[in-house]
């Protein structure tokens, strides 16, 4: 009975990740899209401090565009978050964004987070549900965002590299529906000690005055859990 629902258990995690791998792929064909003429990068580094089944995290991220010729925007992250069992995890953060593209604009975000993953002999498929209310002081202002993101990723024994595929979307709270899409490729590599690097390519949908705007985009990032 345990080896029957073990080898279904896998079955239904690898239909699980064919279904994200295709639903990267459908998403990226838009039809509405503008030709993508614009190429952005975007590099990161993480601290996270483990407390029992708690965590602290800090993050601070640099965005460019127009071909890495211009800063986009930065933010710096820090937050708090509780793993309530094996497959649920929740966290709180603070974020402040500088954003240069948008008339240096300032922006202060509350974020609430909850990840559900399920695991399975190096399969691992996750759904996050990420609360965002933003408050711009310049114009007082205020946002909600609800950006929902599926990652499907497989982890082979003994190897250092954990490959996945990300697809994210965002909707406005405030009667505006779709706001961007994020379709993702990538791999972390362990480093050993708490310390990985992850390496990704992004294929980036977004709301353009009523017109479908793309832009390619390269991801890279340092992680340390302590």
């Amino acid at each position: 009975m345990n080896k029957a629902f073990s080898t279904n258990f896998v079955l239904n995690m690898k239909r699980t990740f064919i279904t994200i791998l295709s639903a990267f792929f459908l998403f990226s064909l838009n039809g509405n899209a503008q030709s993508v003429s614009d190429l952005g990068t975007w590099s990161s580094i993480q601290l996270v401090k483990s407390f029992g089944a708690s965590y602290a995290m800090a993050r601070l991220e640099h965005r460019s565009f127009e071909n890495v010729q211009s800063t986009e925007c930065w933010f710096a992250m820090a937050g708090g978050g509780y793993n309530f069992n094996s497959w649920l995890k929740g966290d709180l953060s603070y974020e402040y964004w500088s954003i240069p593209s948008a008339g240096n604009m300032i922006q202060h975000k509350a974020v609430l987070c909850f990840t559900e993953t399920l695991k399975r002999e190096g399969l691992a498929v996750a759904l996050r549900e990420k609360y965002e209310l933003a408050y711009n002081p310049a114009s007082k202002s205020v946002t909600n965002t609800l950006r929902t993101r599926f990652r499907g990723q497989y982890k082979a024994p003994e190897s250092v590299l954990t490959p996945y595929l990300m697809y994210e979307y965002f909707s406005s709270l405030d009667g505006k529906g779709w706001i961007r899409s994020l379709h993702y490729a990538g791999t972390e590599i362990s480093l050993g000690g708490g310390h990985s690097l992850d390496f990704f390519y992004m294929y980036h949908l977004y709301d353009k005055a009523g017109l479908t705007g793309a832009c390619h985009l390269l991801g890279a990032g340092y992680t340390f859990v302590f």
